[in-house]
């Protein structure tokens, strides 16, 4: 797994087994935790970084997530399990979220990236700044019919152009997938992702089959879909924006399936009578349950939201609606298109539909006079066949009457010879028994379902079913039970045979525990003996060490002073660096004792050998700088200030105040004014810092406590340095070698209390 360093941001790559635990960064080193999971806070799925959760659904987790590439947030969709392990359905939604990417649209949620990462299926899309229209309903309950004219629209464009661009459609729209941003911009989003969830053969959640409450009747039956199965689904929640509640609901999804397939939907303006009838019309037309019915694009319904918005559609809607208009006012009149009617033209029209008028009423006077003809003659034929009738009847009364009773009696027997589905059941196990004669058991599930029915025989068709049912019910039902008494003797001799084994299988075990715990108490009892004796070793090892280093610093320390050398600075240098490789060996020891008793004294050694090389610097400088040290003035002898020209060798060439040249060694200078070139040597070379070790080094000790007054680490090296050379040079020396210190150093604190302590450890 990988995640980003706490302290340096930068990404670090680890084993999955060391997650939650605390290991070394391998940029920065600084000590930092592995996210507990590889779905936690800091953990890196392919090019994101994940910040924290903001979302659960059906599909998966959605994280709030940082691009590392192109430097900005992101929504990550994290796939759940059980459709990451589908093959087919991971081939199929990284089609279409490809698909989906291609999408540039500012009322789609713009996708960014899709992919699977060791395992795991992600999608990544633009991260919106709002909230969805789920939560905008939980909030404020019904939504102004401007505002979700405006917002229908613009999803209503985003479907269009999907539609165009890809011929993708969304089947899940819903409140919970259009997103609302701060500034009251409307975003579609998960489009690509639905279709793909829905076309997973295995699935049968809301998820997958689309939100019950939004689903289009085709998405339902299986029939194909279409961008108007999208157009329904939006009607549906632009039903539930305006009127606060949703078109079709009920307990289970079954329940509201079946309302979406055959329940007339209540026009949304009589729930609310706030709502103008063209936006109830609109929403009608989205929601018909034919899909041939319904905006048959996305491009009609932006039409009409365009007009409802416009108050175009509040006016008639027909060329009837317009005539009658024109005939009650005489006047100009708005056309569903927004167009006008001169009066001019309305006179006309006037003086046509006179004309019209006049012509139908003479022709429906004619068709009058006809009519009553037509009835006259049509009563007089109808008298007549009456007599005719009535003539005939009482003449063939009597051989009706017979015929009526022949035919009952017909009626009868074929009425008792019918089949009823008590005969059609029988028939049908007898039917199975004899193409399935092997088949007992499926045989007797027929019967019995058969015998559930609780069927009454009330014929004598179906007294003979019964019989012959019987009869096959008493052989099935004799070879199944000594099937099953077979069977159950097998299965309860292998039954007492399995507790047998499970019985000394569970002995074994127990004994095989029992001996494992004690060679688990023996392991552990040795084991706490071992770490015992390696603590007790450890501890002596870095004891030892802990005396030996301190020795060895102290030697190193009085070492490195010598005033007689003008090079021993290499002399020092390469002491240190060999007691350096030492001592980081040691610090890097498997023993943690040993290692933490070598790292400071590995960090003096190396502070030290810095020192060195910025004091070698210096020297360069001062004594080999040539014209470096130029036009340096400097005292010089009781004459007076010299200006120095130039230095090689220590030799410096200078000139008096009345230009007169001449030279003399560097080390001839006071130690004063010795100083003013090698402070201005150091400052050119860039290791003023390194002064004071310069001065430690050729014992002038005085000069670099000065230095060294304002740096603490400066200071304690300088303190160090000098008590240790002042303890070694005094032990051992002889009377001369102490006037000599006593004559340099008589007025440093720190000689006399080195010197005081020699004098009592020599002279009691």
């Amino acid at each position: 797994m990988r995640f980003q360093c706490s302290s340096c941001g930068r990404i670090v790559a680890v084993d999955d087994i060391d997650a939650g635990i605390m290991v070394q960064c391998g940029h920065c080193g600084s000590v930092v935790q592995v996210p507990p999971t590889r779905l936690s806070r800091g953990s890196v799925i392919a090019d994101f970084i994940i910040r924290r959760a903001i979302g659960q659904g059906g599909m998966g987790t959605v994280y709030l997530s940082h691009q590392i590439t192109l430097d900005r947030p992101a929504a990550l969709k994290i796939l759940a399990e059980s459709y990451a392990n589908n093959a087919e359905f991971v081939a199929l939604f990284i089609k279409e979220a490809r698909a989906a990417a291609k999408l540039n649209h500012p009322h789609i949620v713009q996708a960014y990236a899709v992919g699977e990462d060791d395992g795991l299926l992600y999608f990544a899309m633009e991260n919106i700044d709002g909230e969805t229209m789920k939560d905008v309903l939980a909030r404020e309950g019904v939504i102004p019919v401007d505002q979700a004219l405006n917002i229908i629209q613009q999803i209503a464009e985003a479907l269009n152009y999907a539609w165009i661009e890809q011929k993708l459609i969304h089947c899940d729209i819903k409140p919970d997938n259009i997103m609302l941003t701060s500034t009251g911009r409307a975003k579609l989003a998960d489009l690509g992702l639905a279709r793909v969830t829905g076309d997973m053969s295995d699935a049968d959640d809301d998820e997958v089959m689309g939100t019950p409450q939004y689903i289009s009747p085709e998405a339902l039956t299986g029939a194909p879909m279409d961008a108007r199965s999208d157009i329904y689904s939006l009607g549906a929640t632009f039903y539930q924006f305006v009127t606060g509640r949703l078109a079709f609901d009920g307990n289970t999804a079954a329940e509201i399936a079946k309302k979406h397939l055959t329940e007339p939907l209540i026009p949304p303006r009589s729930v609310n009578k706030d709502i103008p009838e063209s936006v109830s019309r609109i929403i009608m037309k989205m929601m018909a349950k034919n899909p041939s019915m319904r905006y048959q694009d996305a491009s009609e319904l932006i039409d009409d939201l365009r007009n409802a918005r416009r108050g175009k559609l509040a006016g008639p809607s027909t060329d009837s609606e317009v005539l009658s208009s024109v005939s009650k006012t005489g006047t100009r009149i708005a056309r569903p298109s927004g167009g006008t009617i001169l009066e001019g033209a309305v006179d006309r029209q006037n003086d046509r539909a006179r004309n019209i008028y006049n012509l139908k009423k003479r022709q429906q006077d004619e068709a009058r006079k006809t009519r009553v003809v037509i009835l006259i003659a049509c009563l007089v034929l109808l008298v007549s066949l009456v007599a005719a009738g009535i003539l005939f009847y009482f003449n063939n009364a009597k051989a009706r009457e017979e015929r009526a009773r022949k035919e009952a009696a017909e009626a009868i027997e074929r009425e008792l010879q019918r089949d009823t589905p008590m005969t059609l059941a029988v028939d049908e196990i007898v039917a199975f028994s004899r193409a399935n004669p092997t088949d007992k058991r499926g045989l007797l599930e027929k019967c019995e379902a058969f015998i559930a029915k609780n069927y009454e025989p009330t014929k004598p068709k179906e007294e003979q079913a019964l019989m012959t049912f019987r009869a096959v019910f008493q052989e099935v039902d004799e070879a199944v039970m000594t099937s099953t008494r077979d069977l159950e003797s097998r299965k309860l001799r292998k039954q007492i045979a399995q507790l047998k084994d499970e019985k000394e299988a569970a002995e074994d075990a127990k004994r095989r525990a029992e001996q494992a715990a004690e060679d688990r108490r023996k392991a552990e009892e040795y084991a706490q003996q071992a770490e015992q004796l390696r603590k007790e070793q450890s501890a002596r090892r870095a004891m030892e060490l802990s005396e030996r280093l301190a020795r060895e610093k102290e030697y190193f320390a009085w070492r490195m002073i010598d005033q007689t050398l003008r090079d021993h600075m290499d002399r020092v240098e390469k002491d240190y660096a060999d007691w350096f490789q030492i001592l980081d060996r040691h610090a890097q020891d498997s023993d943690e004792a040993v290692a933490t008793v070598a790292r400071p004294y590995r960090d003096w050694a190396k502070s030290v050998l810095d020192n060195i090389a910025g004091a070698k610097a210096i020297r360069e400088n001062t004594y080999n700088g040539n014209t470096i040290l130029a036009e340096t003035q400097v005292g010089y002898g009781p004459s007076g200030i010299c200006t120095v020209k130039s230095i090689n060798n220590g030799i410096v060439k200078a000139a008096m105040v009345d230009n007169k040249p001449f030279q003399f060694e560097l080390d001839e200078l006071p130690q004063k004014q010795r100083l003013v070139l090698l402070k201005k040597g150091a400052g050119e070379a860039g290791h003023s810092d390194a002064l004071y070790f310069y001065l430690l080094l050729y014992g002038d000790f005085t000069g670099a406590k000065t230095i060294a007054a304002d740096d603490d680490n400066a200071k304690d090296i300088t303190a160090y340095v000098i008590a240790s050379f002042f303890e070694h040079a005094l032990e051992d020396s002889d009377e001369k070698t102490r006037a000599e210190l006593q004559a340099k150093y008589g007025s440093m604190r720190e000689f006399r209390s080195a010197l005081s302590a020699w004098n009592k450890q020599h002279n009691p």
